[in-house]
């Protein structure tokens, strides 16, 4: 955790949150049958955290607090960052430099047909998402409309009136051909 004066407030705040949900269970002094009675029924409602906002955890989480604070005290309440944060943990750097490479070369390429080349070429395993390919081209700011001079075009549009036609109907035309 760094040294901002306002992320040490809001994780002492959320530390000292944490700490409110678990005293009645490192005191001994919660009114349920048991420890997981006790988590089951905090937990059954969503919650509001100390910065306003709500979420509903897990009966799992509350135990997990009191063996932290039971190891720890109440610094290991307090919320830590990911150590990699701000990088991808699913993309391999060897597919990093692939994306960059078929943007340069062709940057009209989307995340899908991105995403397929890394999977045929074997980059990444068939398990890893278009949306972590997506993210990654986002995030650096990799889409072909930021190309100056290079107008992005959306799926189904021509850069020029009629070299595309698109129709809908249910019945075709009959062709025949010397009686075939």
């Amino acid at each position: 955790m760094d040294n901002n004066p306002k992320k040490l407030s809001d994780a002492a705040a959320m530390a000292q949150f944490r700490l409110a949900l678990i005293a009645p269970v490192i005191h001994g002094l919660y009114p349920d049958a048991s420890r997981n009675a006790y988590y089951q029924r905090v937990t059954e409602k969503p919650l509001t955290l100390p910065d306003g906002s709500v979420f509903q955890y897990s009966p799992k989480t509350l135990s997990k607090w009191v063996s932290l604070y039971q190891n720890g005290g109440i610094d290991a309440l307090m919320p830590q960052e990911r150590s990699d944060k701000g990088s991808t943990r699913v993309l391999p750097d060897t597919a990093i430099e692939e994306i960059y490479r078929l943007k340069e070369a062709f940057p009209r390429l989307n995340s899908t047909q991105i995403h397929r080349h890394l999977v045929e070429e074997a980059f990444i395993p068939a398990t890893v998402s278009v949306c972590a390919v997506q993210r990654f081209v986002k995030k650096h700011d990799l889409k072909s409309a930021r190309n100056p001079g290079m107008r992005d075009r959306k799926a189904f549009e021509e850069d020029a009136f009629g070299k595309m036609w698109q129709a809908d109907t249910c019945y075709l035309p009959y062709i025949t051909e010397d009686g075939q």
